[in-house]
């Protein structure tokens, strides 16, 4: 089997290549602030609506050239998987498997791992086996930075594991400590383009700030509303383009600064707190 060219150097290069999986079986489930008044309140779209939504969804990877890779094996059992953002962090060097910490989300990781490995994925040899890492929680910031939230879904412990995996390839990690209401890192902060990133300022510590700034970031600060819409939820496309929802109120913003906005119409994930971030995971960006 060839072997992909599975890399990412940070989270704003150019993306090539990503995963994907069908909504088939998804459903909103009670694992974080939004999503659990959504459950509360007895909301439940029709699966249509999944359906319909992520094929738009699709449709701007394939409109932009950049290949799709998918999850085939689907269950009724893992009604997330179309999440496929949170089994692990892609890297310079090849993916570290991540893992869960909620029951209802455990067999998604294996499941992935198996389909990069028949994909002809690179996948690191060790993998996260203490405490909790979630991909939602984790951004290279650059070739040799990584951050880990540590919220509501990835745990103290899991990103000192996380640190010392990475430490074998020269990397660095850091962990980004937060309210666990606001669930993962990228509910509340987004890197849109090259050292251009969306933060929620009521929601990040104050050390993350400075950390940012030291390291040159530029940062377009918004308040808690934006994080509790999950509108500062945006994948970077690279050549100053970002994938957004319809109905944002940040893609103005965003637009503003000179960048491209794409915004399929899937506003009802994003109000299920499943944003374009959450829903992908890239297997290859350029530098």
């Amino acid at each position: 089997m060839e072997k992909k060219h599975t890399i990412v150097y940070n989270s704003t290069g150019k993306l090539n290549r990503i995963l994907l999986a069908k909504p088939t079986y998804y459903n909103i489930m009670p694992l974080s602030d939004i999503a659990r008044d959504l459950y509360d309140k007895g909301v439940r779209p029709d699966q249509q609506v999944w359906v319909r939504e992520h094929a738009e969804f699709q449709a701007v990877f394939e409109d932009l050239g950049i290949e799709i890779s998918w999850i085939e094996e689907l269950s009724p059992k893992l009604p997330w998987q179309a999440s496929t953002r949170d089994f692990g962090v892609n890297t310079p060097d090849g993916v570290l498997v991540g893992r869960f910490r909620y029951q209802e989300r455990k067999g998604e990781e294996r499941i992935v791992k198996e389909t990069l490995e028949e994909l002809g994925e690179t996948v690191l040899p060790k993998q996260i086996t203490r405490g909790c890492v979630e991909g939602g929680d984790c951004f290279c910031l650059d070739e040799n930075t990584l951050i880990v939230g540590n919220g509501n879904r990835s745990t103290y412990s899991g990103f000192e594991n996380a640190r010392e995996i990475l430490a074998e390839y020269g990397k660095r990690v850091f962990v980004v400590e937060f309210l666990s209401k606001w669930n993962h890192l990228d509910v509340i902060f987004s890197p849109v383009a090259d050292k251009l990133a969306i933060v929620c300022k009521d929601a990040v510590p104050g050390y993350f700030i400075g950390f940012l700034d030291a390291l040159g970031w530029e940062l377009i600060k918004v308040p808690a509303e934006h994080a509790y819409r999950n509108e500062i939820n945006m994948l970077a496309l690279g050549d100053d383009k970002v994938l957004s929802f319809r109905g944002n109120k940040l893609n103005k913003m965003v637009r503003a600064r000179g960048l491209k906005v794409l915004d399929p119409a899937t506003e009802t994930f994003a109000s299920a707190g499943e944003g374009p971030h959450c829903l992908s995971f890239e297997l290859e960006r350029e530098r």
